[in-house]
C-alpha cells in the first residue's frame, strides 16, 4: 500500500514524541519490591518504653539483623503526652526527645541497624497533629531553609475544633476520610500541609535515615494523598494501617496508584477464627472461586506484592476480643510459609525467640517471597496441608493436630525441620545457622574500676568464621563504624589509664558483623562537674539529672546559681559529686529544654545551648580553649589550648609533674615540671594528667595542632 504524504510526515515524528516523552513510573515502584525474600518485625507493643528504646534495639542490632530486613519502630517525634507511644504527635522536624530516647540515639540506632543491612521503618502519623501547647499552635519549624507553619486552615471544617466553646474555628476543607477525636484531623487537600508532609518525608529518608514507614491510621484522608506523598519520597518500603475487609483495602491500594502495600487484616483474622476453634479450614480462601489459597489479600496473586501479614499488633494484643488467643509459634510458622510479607510482633519474638528464629532460617532457606507459590493439598475442618515454592527448593507445612504421612508427597520424617503438637514443616533443603555470620566480641576485663590503670584485650572468639576481621574501637563517646575508630587486629591490648567509655564492633568484608561493645574502665573517681553555657533568651536554668531514678529535684530539676568564667564567657556550674560513675541530663527553664543528655561519666562536661526552637533546644558539648578547673586550695590552668610546642599546667598549689596521653591510654609524654612539650606529638585530642605536691592529681583534656 502507498503510504500516504500524512504518513510519511507524522509517523516518524509521532515515534520521535514517544521516544521523548518522560519515562511513566513503573507500577508499585515506590511501594514494596516484587518477590521480596525479607521479614519484618514490629519492634514494639504497647506501652513498650523499655523494651523499644533506642538503645535497647541498637544494643540488640546483630541478632535481629540476623534474622530481620526491617523493623517498624514507634513515631520517633515529639508527642503531646508523656509517656506516648506516639499517636499524638507535636514535632515533625525539630524535637525527637520521645518516649524511646533522644536524637541522638535514634540516629545511633538507625545507622547501627543500617550498617548490619537492615532498614528502619517509621511509624508516620500524618492523619493527625496536635499542637505545641494547646489544640491548634503547630510549631513552626524548619528544614532545608524552609520555614513550616500550619495554621488554622490546615484543620479540618468538621473536625471537633469547630464545637469547643471558646475555641477558634478551623478553617480547612471537610475531611477526606473517617475522623480521629483528640487531635486536629488535617486538611490534605491544602497544599500547605501536603508540603509538609513531603518535607517531612523527606527529612526521614534522607535526614534521619529512615529506610520507609508504616501510615498511621490511612481511612483518616484519601488514598491520592498518600499516592502525592510516596511518589515525591520515592520510599521502597511503603505500608498504610486500612483496618477494613478485602474489598476496601485492595481498593485502597488501588487507589494509591499501587504505591503502597497495606497490612492483610482480613489474614490476622483468618488466624483468630481457625486456631481457637480448631477449625482450620479457615486458613484458606478460593482465589477466583476456584483455587484454594492462604486466607487473606495473600490468595489473590496480583495483591500478594502489596500485603504484609501478621499474627498480632500493637493494637489487636491490648483487645481482648481482637488478641491471637491460639498456637502462637503454629500462628507464625503458617505466616512465614505463605505469601505476602511477614510482619513478626515484638511481644511473640520476645516470649518464642527460638521457635521463631527458626521459622525465619526455614523462610529464608527455602527462599519463599512474598509471591511465593502455595499448593494447597488438603483443606478440612483438622487439617491444612500445602508444599509451598521459593527460590531454593519447596517445603511441606501441615497445620492441625495429629499425625501426618509427608512420604506420598515425596518428604521423608527425616526431612522435618520444625514443629510442635499443632504443625510440622518438611523440607530437603540445608536450613542455615543465620547466626553463623555474627562476631563474638570481647573485653577483657569488661569493665570496672583500676586505679592504677588495665590492659584490655579486645577479641574475637570466631574469627577463624570470617575473613580478614577487625575490630574498630573508639574511646571518645563515638559510635564505631566503617568510618570511624581506630582499626585493629583481633587479640590487640590496650593500655588504659584514664577514665574511659570504650566502645567497639567487628568488621569484615566491607561489613559490619557484630553488635556494638560498651564497657567503663574507671581509673581515677573525678566528680562530675557541669559546666553550660545559657541561650541569652532564659532568665534562668535548670538542670534534671537521673540514674535509674532523678538524683536531682523533681523536674524540672534544680536551678543552676554558680557561674565559673571559661573562655571569656560565663557559664552555669553544678557539682554531682563521685557518687554516680554515669549520669543523664537535661538542660531546661521550666518550659523549653534540650533532649536527653546520656552517659556523662566523670570529670568535666561544657555544654553551650544553641539558639531556642520554641519547646525544644539543641545542645553541643565542647572543649574550652582554656581548660579551667576547680581544685581544693587553688585554682588550674591549662595553655595554650590548642597548643603547638609546649602545654603549661599552672596552679597555686604547686604542679608536681604532668604526663600526656592518648586517648586509648597510651602515654605519650611526660615531664617533671609544670610544662610539657607536645611538639613531637600529632594533631589530635589527648588527655593530661597533673600531679600536685601533696600528690592529689587532675586530669583533662587538651587539642594538639
Amino acid at each position: 500500500m502507498r503510504k500516504s504524504a500524512f504518513s510519511k510526515i507524522m509517523l516518524p515524528l509521532l515515534a520521535l514524541l514517544l521516544l521523548c516523552a518522560p519515562k511513566a513510573k513503573a507500577e508499585g515502584e515506590y511501594a514494596w519490591p516484587a518477590n521480596y525474600d525479607g521479614v519484618m518485625l514490629q519492634g514494639f507493643y504497647w506501652d513498650s518504653y523499655k523494651d523499644s528504646k533506642w538503645t535497647v534495639l541498637k544494643a540488640n542490632a546483630a541478632e535481629l539483623s540476623s534474622y530481620f530486613n526491617l523493623i517498624w519502630v514507634p513515631n520517633a517525634g515529639k508527642s503531646s503526652a508523656n509517656p506516648s507511644m506516639g499517636y499524638d504527635p507535636v514535632y515533625w522536624f525539630s524535637n525527637f526527645n520521645s518516649s524511646f530516647g533522644n536524637e541522638a540515639e535514634l540516629r545511633s540506632m538507625i545507622s547501627t541497624f543500617k550498617q548490619f543491612g537492615t532498614g528502619i521503618i517509621e511509624d508516620v502519623v500524618v492523619n493527625h497533629r496536635n499542637g505545641a501547647t494547646n489544640w491548634y499552635d503547630f510549631p513552626a519549624e524548619t528544614y532545608n531553609g524552609k520555614t513550616y507553619k500550619l495554621g488554622l486552615d490546615a484543620i479540618c471544617k468538621n473536625d471537633e475544633l469547630a464545637n469547643q466553646t471558646g475555641m477558634p474555628q478551623p478553617t480547612g476543607a471537610y475531611d477526606t476520610g473517617d475522623n480521629f477525636d483528640g487531635c486536629r484531623d488535617l486538611d490534605h487537600t491544602n497544599p500547605a500541609v501536603q508540603e509538609a508532609v513531603k518535607a517531612y518525608l523527606d527529612f526521614l529518608k534522607n535526614d534521619l535515615g529512615f529506610t520507609g514507614w508504616r501510615y498511621d491510621m490511612v481511612k483518616g484522608y484519601g488514598a491520592e494523598y498518600t499516592k502525592i506523598y510516596n511518589e515525591s519520597a520515592k520510599a521502597s518500603y511503603s505500608v498504610g494501617e486500612y483496618w477494613d475487609n478485602y474489598d476496601k483495602t485492595t481498593s485502597w491500594i488501588d487507589r494509591t496508584g499501587r504505591t503502597s502495600a497495606a497490612f492483610d487484616f482480613e489474614f490476622k483474622w483468618a488466624l483468630n477464627a481457625a486456631f481457637p476453634g480448631m477449625n482450620f479450614s479457615k486458613l484458606v480462601w478460593k482465589r477466583n472461586g476456584l483455587l484454594n489459597q492462604p486466607a487473606g489479600i495473600i490468595h489473590m496473586d496480583t495483591y500478594q506484592r502489596y500485603a504484609v501479614t501478621f499474627v498480632d499488633n500493637h493494637d489487636t494484643y491490648k483487645e481482648s476480643d481482637k488478641m491471637f488467643t491460639g498456637d502462637i509459634e503454629a500462628a507464625n510458622a503458617f505466616m512465614l510459609c505463605s505469601p505476602g510479607t511477614p510482619c513478626v510482633f515484638y511481644k511473640h519474638w520476645l516470649d518464642k525467640k527460638d521457635a521463631i528464629k527458626k521459622l525465619i532460617a526455614i523462610r529464608k532457606s527455602v527462599g519463599l517471597t512474598n509471591q511465593c507459590t502455595v499448593n494447597v493439598l488438603e483443606t478440612t475442618n483438622n487439617r491444612y496441608v500445602a508444599e509451598v515454592t521459593g527460590n531454593n527448593g519447596k517445603l511441606l507445612i501441615k497445620i492441625g493436630r495429629g499425625s501426618y504421612d509427608p512420604s506420598s508427597k515425596g518428604y521423608s520424617t527425616a526431612d522435618k525441620v520444625a514443629g510442635n503438637a499443632l504443625y510440622s514443616i518438611w523440607t530437603k533443603v540445608a536450613i542455615k545457622n543465620l547466626e553463623s555470620q555474627v562476631a563474638q566480641l570481647s573485653f577483657s576485663p569488661d569493665g570496672g574500676t583500676y586505679t592504677d590503670g588495665v590492659k584490655v584485650t579486645m577479641d574475637v572468639a570466631n574469627a577463624k568464621d570470617f575473613n580478614n576481621p577487625e575490630i574498630i574501637y573508639t574511646t571518645d563517646g563515638s559510635i564505631p563504624s566503617l568510618t570511624n575508630g581506630t582499626h585493629v587486629a583481633p587479640g590487640t591490648t590496650l593500655d588504659i589509664n584514664t577514665n574511659t567509655k570504650l566502645k567497639a564492633v567487628v568488621a569484615a568484608g566491607g561489613k559490619i558483623v557484630s553488635s556494638i561493645k560498651e564497657a567503663t574502665y574507671i581509673t581515677s573517681i573525678e566528680p562530675i562537674e557541669i559546666y553550660v553555657e545559657k541561650p541569652e533568651s532564659w532568665n534562668s536554668i535548670n538542670i534534671y539529672a537521673w540514674v535509674s531514678e532523678q538524683i536531682t529535684s523533681a523536674w524540672p530539676g534544680d536551678a543552676m546559681t554558680e557561674t565559673a568564667t571559661v573562655d571569656g564567657k560565663t557559664m552555669y556550674y553544678h557539682n554531682f559529686g563521685t557518687q554516680y560513675p554515669e549520669i543523664s541530663i537535661i538542660f531546661n527553664n521550666g518550659t523549653a529544654q534540650t533532649a536527653d543528655i546520656s552517659e556523662v561519666g566523670y570529670g568535666k562536661h561544657y555544654f553551650r545551648l544553641n539558639s531556642d526552637t520554641g519547646k525544644s533546644i539543641s545542645v553541643t558539648e565542647f572543649k574550652p580553649q582554656s581548660s579551667v578547673a576547680s581544685v581544693t586550695g587553688g585554682e588550674l590552668v591549662v595553655y595554650p589550648n590548642p597548643a603547638t610546642d609546649v602545654i603549661n599546667v599552672k596552679s597555686d598549689k604547686g604542679v608536681a609533674s604532668v604526663e600526656v596521653y592518648t586517648l586509648s591510654g597510651a602515654k605519650v609524654a611526660e615531664s617533671d615540671t609544670d610544662a610539657v612539650s607536645v611538639a613531637s606529638l600529632q594533631n589530635g585530642m589527648y588527655i593530661y594528667s597533673a600531679t600536685f605536691a601533696d600528690g592529689t592529681k587532675v586530669r583533662g583534656k587538651f587539642l594538639k595542632k
